[in-house]
């Protein structure tokens, strides 16, 4: 499969939301004029897990550019908090839900703390991103729209500042940001290069998994040029979003020969076509280099750890999925499986592997089983209870 696929099993998307234009979330204002502070934070399995304190107390907080502030209900039963209004909110997948939206006096961020910021209460239950990764709340793009900030993902350091003078930033790594909606969602531009070559704006999702989304209405844009090779098509679904499973839907797998991120250059980029409303750079562009997001001045800059980067790998012909918590096939790519397997069989064993009676959450946190072996003996299981036992090999 993919580069997304590969990594996550499947592709997890949190949340990028969308609600009313009437619905305003420019709040929170640092406590202080002048700030630079260092985060230390934890990588699982490609997601920022940073520590946030409120009243006095230390929480685990998802770090992702692509959401709003957010909070779960047990939270915000702790804290002194207001609930402001009750809103419709969008997710990835394009779910949707009514979501209350609450005030919180005072945050803190490394030695930075944030006053009267705004944040949507997540008040379901059994939730794959809170349970997974144990975390309490998201840190989004709306506070963060005065700041600049800077990932290392070698040190696994995040610095939070006002002044680009305590960075070190050069103009050859620099491109345009802008700041969409009333949540300042950060958007780039990249240019994607085959036969021809076209740009597209996309947004910077530090909590989507994988490299590189590209969604539908933007490929039916691309394809009149001689960009992407189709790879395959397959009608199903695998991402997994803040309110569910994505909706079944006909997909294309895609490679790209060339995928620029300012004036770097990823050669052999595989990614699949989505229907969310937007194409998403995702986490693993923080394995190629040093990104900074300076909100202030519109600035987006990426610093490679090398001159260019192959993401070419072999790949695995159907994409597994979450779904009523049992990992089961996603999207089926090679036509010989599709005479074998289908959307929704479940999958039981991996390489001797008991799956079928292990955590969920094993599946998303930790390092994907599919990426231990380029030869995969996979047990498999229909909805009327039939075994299909198959050796795959990856292509």
């Amino acid at each position: 499969m993919n580069k997304i696929i590969i990594n996550l099993c499947f592709s997890i998307i949190f949340i990028h939301l969308s609600y009313g234009q009437n619905f305003y979330f420019k709040t929170g204002t640092p406590s202080t004029r002048n700030y630079y502070t260092e985060i230390k934070y934890e990588d699982v399995n490609g997601k920022i897990i940073i520590p946030v304190t409120i009243e006095g107390v230390v929480y685990r907080f998802l770090f992702d550019t692509g959401a709003p502030n957010l909070i779960s209900k047990d939270l915000w039963k702790k804290i002194a908090s207001k609930s402001v209004k009750i809103i419709s909110v969008t997710d990835a997948n394009q779910k949707k839900q009514r979501m209350e939206l609450a005030s919180i006096p005072r945050l803190t961020i490394g030695t930075l703390s944030f006053k009267n910021s705004s944040a949507l209460v997540f008040e379901g239950e059994n939730n794959l991103v809170f349970e997974c990764f144990n975390i309490d709340g998201i840190i989004g793009s709306n506070l963060l729209r005065k700041s600049i900030i800077q990932i290392q993902s070698k040190n696994k350091l995040l610095i939070l500042t006002n002044d680009s003078k305590k960075l070190n930033l050069k103009k050859e790594h620099a491109s345009k940001l802008l700041l969409v909606g009333k949540q300042s969602s950060p958007y780039i531009s990249i240019k994607l290069i085959g036969e021809d070559s076209g740009t597209e704006s996309l947004l910077f999702d530090t909590g989507a998994s994988g490299f590189y989304d590209l969604c539908k209405t933007n490929y039916n844009v691309l394809k009149e040029k001689k960009i992407a090779k189709i790879l395959s098509k397959s009608y199903g679904s695998s991402s997994v979003g803040m309110f569910g499973i994505a909706d079944k839907s006909e997909q294309y797998l895609l490679k790209i020969p060339q995928l620029k991120v300012n004036n770097h250059i990823l050669k052999n980029v595989v990614t699949t076509t989505g229907d969310d409303d937007n194409s998403r750079i995702g986490s693993d562009i923080l394995k190629y280099g040093t990104v900074t997001l300076n909100f202030s001045k519109e600035v987006f800059y990426f610093q490679p750890f090398q001159s260019v980067d192959n993401l070419d790998e072999k790949l695995l012909g159907f994409t597994p999925t979450i779904e009523n918590n049992k990992l089961v096939v996603g999207f089926i790519w090679d036509e010989l499986l599709k005479e074998k397997i289908e959307f929704g069989d479940e999958i039981i064993e991996v390489n001797g592997i008991d799956v079928q009676n292990q955590e969920i959450c094993n599946f998303i946190n930790k390092k994907s089983i599919f990426k231990n072996s380029d030869v995969l003996n996979i047990v498999f299981k229909n909805k009327n209870g039939e075994i299909t036992k198959m050796e795959l090999e990856k292509i």
